[in-house]
This record gives C-alpha cells, sequence and structure tokens, in this order.
C-alpha cells in the first residue's frame, strides 16, 4: 500500500461509523487482494505473499465484527471462511487460488454493505478526532482536505 493510500484509509477510518468501517475494510482487502495478483503477473512472489498476507489480516478483523452482528452474521461468515480459505491456499502454493473468484465475492459484500452504510446514521465510532472538510481549497489535479486548527484542543486524552 502506498503512503497516499494508508492516509486516505486513516482518515476515513477516524470519521467512520460501525457499517462504514466495514466499507473501508473491504476497500482495504480488494486493494491488497488487487495488488498481490499484479505481483504474481510481475512475478514478484515475496511483495505477493505480503499482500495476500495483509489481505488475510484485514478479512480476520471483518470476520470479527462479523461474529458480533448477531444478524447477518451467520450467512455472511460462511463467505469469509471461504475467502480465508482462498487466501490461505495462495499464500501456501505462492500462486493465486480462485482469488479473482473472491474478488468478485468482496464486491458484492461490499455494495451490500455500502448500501446499509448509506442509511445508518450512527455517530463516528472514534470521539475527539479532527473533523476532516474536503473541498475547500483545490490543488493541481486533486482535492485538498483541510482540517479544523481550533478544534486542536479538543483531540487527544481528556483527565
Amino acid at each position: 500500500m502506498t503512503k497516499d493510500q494508508i492516509s486516505t484509509y486513516t482518515m476515513r477510518i477516524s470519521q467512520a461509523n460501525t457499517s462504514a468501517l466495514a466499507v473501508v475494510l473491504y476497500d482495504i482487502i480488494l486493494d491488497a487482494v488487487k495488488e498481490g495478483l499484479q505481483h504474481y503477473e510481475n512475478e514478484e512472489l515475496a511483495d505477493f505473499e505480503v499482500s495476500v498476507q495483509q489481505a488475510q489480516a484485514f478479512l480476520q478483523k471483518l470476520m470479527a465484527m462479523s461474529k458480533l452482528d448477531t444478524q447477518t452474521g451467520c450467512d455472511v461468515m460462511s463467505l469469509y471462511l471461504f475467502i480465508d480459505k482462498q487466501l490461505l491456499m495462495s499464500y501456501v502454493k505462492r500462486m493465486p487460488v480462485n482469488l479473482t473468484q473472491c474478488i468478485g465475492l468482496l464486491e458484492r459484500l461490499r455494495g451490500s454493505f455500502m448500501e446499509i452504510s448509506k442509511r445508518d446514521y450512527d455517530p463516528p465510532l472514534m470521539e475527539h478526532v479532527q473533523q476532516v472538510y474536503a473541498g475547500l481549497t483545490y490543488g493541481k489535479g486533486y482535492l485538498k482536505e483541510s482540517r479544523d486548527p481550533m478544534q486542536e484542543q479538543n483531540r487527544g486524552l481528556q483527565a
């Protein structure tokens, strides 16, 4: 993952509620799997293994979140277990095992959670984080994001 991707995901996580966090985790997993496939095509097996391990680590975080949800947890868990098994087999065999099929499953699941996220008005999980405002200024070819400096005093551990 690039530094820009890490920064973007960090910002999204800090502003996310539970359902939006699931969407962010899906995005991270999808990026890691696609990156792994690119590394495999370029015959960079060490980087392929790292990407598969990252995808598996974030999938396990998603599985832990799903265990907490008793309504959809059982149905979705079987898909997570299938994807986890394919990632494990890909790592062990050092070649993609059904990863394109896993990408399709993850994209469909992401779409479902995206719809849930649109209707979820719960507050963000993290408190005392900087509010991010997008669109105030523009750079060449990209949108700049800025933070309110007056909120700096409200951040951190409050005694």
